[in-house]
């Protein structure tokens, strides 16, 4: 003990110091929006470097390689899907849902048209109640801020900030995570949102009490999503009643994607989401 006091005492100003810079940079870091951004940037840095290199070691005894060709033509045929179900869907006067034929001799591509970049979740967050995603893809690999993030069986996240190699995901068990969803068969959508409980279950809103929900009905992403391929897969239905005095029915939805047991996941890119975004924002700012 007598060590121990005469060692705070030989350097308790540098301990003193160095509390206070890491309190300092804490605030500064919490309280205000650039400082924010810097940190968070290279947290996905050099976090990511480290996470990276253990998951690639880790990765090498499981046939790292096996697994990135198989996930290549995956991402391929998760393309190929993503345009058939444009093709099927019914022609309307919605230019991002219908073919445009210039002439009857030719066709323009479909749009939208969506891009999938393999990735890999190197680290991974489900008891927060805002949870975060890092995956092994950056700027590099053409990832862009505000893209989506599927896996093959479900909705995994938003991607929120961007370094060179890596990833920060929001995960959809994140409070602020909103997914433009329906119910198969069915025309209306609503926002699929995570409550902060079960990890395993969102809730499906602004869905219209009249309309007959089952257990185990299929929730699927909605044509109006510019983040994920209209029609991807979701979640079923658990529960589905009326709220007292209310016009819309409270939907509970298992995910068919367990945000626990992420792994392989694909980054979603439209061609088209800077035009829409920007028609979209000028209807908002006329609107002032």
């Amino acid at each position: 003990m007598h060590s121990i006091i005469q060692l705070f005492i030989r350097h308790g100003g540098l301990l003193t110091l160095g509390v206070f810079e890491v309190l300092s940079f804490f605030l500064i870091a919490s309280y205000n929006d650039p400082q924010r951004q810097i940190s968070s940037a290279s947290w996905v840095k050099y976090a990511g470097a480290l996470l990276n290199w253990k998951t690639d070691v880790l990765g090498y005894f499981a046939l790292d390689d096996e697994n990135e060709r198989l996930r290549n033509e995956i991402a391929f045929l998760e393309t190929q899907l993503s345009k058939a179900r444009i093709l099927e869907a019914p022609k309307t006067t919605d230019s991002l849902a219908h073919l445009t034929l210039p002439d009857s001799s030719r066709r323009l591509p479909l749009r939208p048209e969506y891009r999938f970049i393999t990735a890999r979740v190197i680290s991974n967050s489900v008891s927060g109640r805002n949870n975060w995603m890092m995956i092994n893809r950056g700027r590099k690999d053409g990832v862009e801020e505000n893209t989506g993030v599927i896996t093959a069986k479900g909705v995994a996240g938003v991607v929120r900030y961007v370094s060179d190699d890596f990833s920060l995901v929001m995960s959809v068990l994140h409070r602020q995570a909103r997914v433009s969803a329906a119910l198969k068969g069915y025309d209306y959508f609503g926002s699929l949102i995570w409550e902060g409980d079960n990890p395993q279950k969102m809730t499906l809103t602004d869905i219209p009490y009249h309309l007959q929900v089952h257990p185990r009905d299929t929730v699927v992403v909605s044509k109006y999503s510019l983040l994920f391929p209209a029609g991807h897969l979701a979640g079923t239905v658990d529960t589905a009643y009326r709220m007292p005095g209310s016009n819309f029915l409270f939907i509970r939805v298992n995910l068919s994607q367990s945000p626990a047991a992420i792994d392989n996941v694909y980054v979603v890119t439209n061609k088209y989401s800077d035009q829409i975004n920007q028609l979209q924002q000028a209807v908002k700012d006329e609107q002032q």
